[in-house]
C-alpha cells in the first residue's frame, strides 16, 4: 500500500472533491464511489478500478493489482468524504457509457423515463428497482438529478453500474424516438380511468415518472400514449415517485413473467 502523505490540496484529492461536489467525473473521466460495498459492486459489475483511497486504519477490500491503493490521514480523508459517517473507502471507477438507440432497440423493451426528478435518492432507488424488476434501461430528461450524484450512486446500490441509462434528454426527442421504435409511452395520473393492472405490459412500454412535486406538465402528458393510475384503498396524497415506480414495475414484471 502506498502512503499518500500530501495535504488536502493534493491535486488527486482536490479533483475527487470537485467531482463529488458537482456530480461529475474527475478530469480523467473517473467516477468517485464511497464505501466497501459499492466498491465490491463495481468490481462484480466488471468496472475498471483506477485507485482506492483508504482512511488510515480501514481494512481495504481486495482489488486488482493494477489498481493503486493510497492510505490517507483521517483528517485529510474527511475533506473528501461525501457522507458524515464514512466507512473510510473512496474508489475511482470507470463508468459504462450507453446510447439511447441501444436501449430502445432491445427486444420488447421495458423502459423507465424520469422527467425532472430532483431527489437523487429517489433516482437511485428507481434505478435499483428498475434493475430488480427486469427493466431494460432508464432514460432521464434535462433537469433530473444526475446519475453521477453520490447520493444517486449510493441509493442505486450498484444498479447504476449495470442498468443501461441515458441522461439529459430532451423529452420531445426522446418521446419521438420511443414512438418511432414502437414503444408505448405510459404516464400516470390519479384521475386516469385505466389502472396499471389493466394495461398489457407484455408489449414494449416506457413508464414515465414525473417530478416529485408537480408530476407531469400538460405538454408532457400529451406526449404519453396512455395515462394509468395505481389503484389505492384510500384517498391519500400521491405516492412517492420511487414507490410509484416500484408498484408499476412490479405489475409489469408480474405480467411478463406470467405470459
Amino acid at each position: 500500500m502506498e502512503t499518500l502523505s500530501l495535504g488536502k490540496h493534493n491535486p488527486k484529492l482536490v479533483d475527487i472533491r470537485k467531482a463529488i461536489d458537482h456530480s461529475t467525473l474527475t478530469r480523467d473521466g473517473w467516477l468517485p464511489i464511497e464505501g466497501p460495498r459499492l466498491l465490491e459492486e463495481a468490481q462484480q459489475s466488471g468496472l475498471e478500478i483506477a485507485s482506492v483511497f483508504a482512511r488510515r486504519g480501514t481494512v481495504v477490500p481486495a482489488v486488482s493489482s493494477s489498481s493503486q491503493v493510497y492510505e490517507i490521514d483521517p483528517a485529510i480523508f474527511k475533506t473528501i468524504q461525501s457522507t458524515e459517517t464514512s466507512q473510510g473507502i473512496i474508489a475511482l471507477v470507470r463508468p459504462r457509457y450507453f446510447r439511447l438507440p441501444d436501449i430502445v432497440s432491445t427486444a420488447n423493451p421495458l423502459i423507465v423515463m424520469l422527467v425532472r426528478l430532483q431527489d437523487p435518492g429517489n433516482v437511485g432507488t428507481i434505478l435499483r428497482v428498475a434493475e430488480s424488476f427486469g427493466a431494460d434501461g432508464c432514460l432521464a430528461t434535462v433537469g433530473t438529478a444526475s446519475a453521477l450524484n453520490s447520493k444517486t450512486v449510493r441509493a442505486s446500490a450498484g444498479s447504476v453500474f449495470r442498468l443501461p441509462h441515458v441522461w439529459d434528454l430532451d423529452i420531445r426527442q426522446a418521446a419521438s424516438m420511443l414512438k418511432a421504435s414502437g414503444i408505448g409511452i405510459v404516464g400516470t395520473a390519479p384521475s386516469a380511468q385505466q389502472t396499471i393492472d389493466e394495461w398489457d405490459w407484455n408489449k414494449p412500454s416506457a413508464i414515465v415518472i414525473g417530478n416529485e412535486g408537480h408530476g407531469l406538465s400538460e405538454e408532457e402528458k400529451d406526449l404519453c400514449d396512455v395515462q394509468l393510475r395505481i389503484p389505492q384503498c384510500a384517498a391519500v396524497e400521491s405516492l412517492n415517485s420511487a414507490i410509484a415506480a416500484a408498484v408499476i414495475l412490479y405489475e409489469a414484471s408480474k405480467q411478463r413473467m406470467n405470459r
